[in-house]
């Protein structure tokens, strides 16, 4: 069945404006400044990690759980991320949807943990909250695994020290788009809370 001139011309004008509209809102979240303010609910492989202040706090068998995966590279962790994005001054309301997320914790600059979100997260201007679940894998940066960054941020927990003049977290989003999927083509680094 042949479309009628205009009934084309009006899809092919909303498709250009729409995907114009998209293009706009990925190149200001691309711009925008993000915050990690919460984190709430730690789980790895289902032990509630909250809630351990040391070692004596783990029973064997999860001690075992835990070392088994860290040494298979198989550990798993869930928990919600209260997200803040300050978009640059555009005076209209944006979101943008994240089909998948790549994440890197560094430990005083080294890459230490780094994993894949793979479930869909409506992101907007202000405070979302994100529940996540994702694999966790020492990063390789040498083709080693980080041991000594995992180590020091073991450290640094037991100590109940103020993590974050120790830690980063960077984020590469793949966000859906009318023509597809689009991953944002560098890492974009989330500061910590009141460093804006």
């Amino acid at each position: 069945m042949k479309m009628k001139k205009p009934v084309f011309y009006a899809i092919l004008l909303a498709l250009l404006v729409f995907g114009c509209k998209q293009a706009s809102d990925l190149k200001a979240f691309t711009e925008a400044r993000y915050s990690l303010q919460q984190v709430q609910d730690v789980k790895l492989n289902g032990i509630d990690v909250m809630q351990k202040r040391n070692s004596n706090d783990f029973t064997t068998r999860q001690g075992d759980s835990l070392l088994a995966s860290l040494s298979d590279n198989t550990l798993k962790a869930s928990t919600t991320l209260y997200l803040h994005v300050q978009l640059p001054d555009t005076g209209e309301a944006r979101s943008m949807t994240i089909t998948k997320l790549q994440w890197q914790l560094l430990v005083d600059n080294s890459e230490t943990l780094q994993g894949t979100i793979q479930q869909p997260m409506q992101l907007h201007e202000g405070l979302n909250k994100l529940p996540v679940n994702t694999n966790v894998l020492l990063a390789e940066p040498m083709g080693i695994r980080n041991y000594e960054g995992l180590s020091k941020l073991m450290t640094l927990l037991a100590k109940k020290q103020d993590l974050r003049r120790n830690l980063t977290l960077r984020i590469k989003p793949t966000v859906a788009t009318p023509v597809g999927e689009v991953e944002v083509p560098q890492f974009i680094t989330v500061a910590k809370p009141g460093k804006g």
